[in-house]
């Protein structure tokens, strides 16, 4: 037996709205929700929240935080170009591997 569509009047159509025509979607409202599955229904009980949810965010690493490793990695990329350039490091090693950080001075 199919499911009933939304011409029959038996179920609830898809609130959400065409951006270009400005017209309802014509899918039918997935269960108790007031959208169809393809504009976001979702069951409260599906939904990720706090730390969960991909786009999180902790905060445990702040702007300054970072501007202030990348100015430790500066320095430590300044010290081993001078390594190399007295000859302390080992002839054939090579150097660190990494995009070089953005110089703050």
């Amino acid at each position: 037996m199919p499911l009933p569509g939304v011409t029959s009047g038996k179920t609830a159509r898809c609130t959400a709205r065409c951006k270009a025509r400005g017209d309802r979607c014509r899918n039918p409202a997935a269960y108790k929700m007031p959208v169809c599955r393809f504009h976001g229904a979702r069951h409260p009980e599906t939904i990720q929240k706090g730390e969960q949810h991909p786009a999180y965010r902790h905060g445990n690493e702040t702007l300054a935080a970072k501007a202030e490793r990348s100015r430790r990695l500066t320095e430590l990329r300044d010290i081993e170009a001078v390594m190399f350039a007295i000859g302390m490091v080992a002839p054939g090693s090579t150097r660190a591997r990494g995009r070089k950080p953005k110089s703050y001075r």
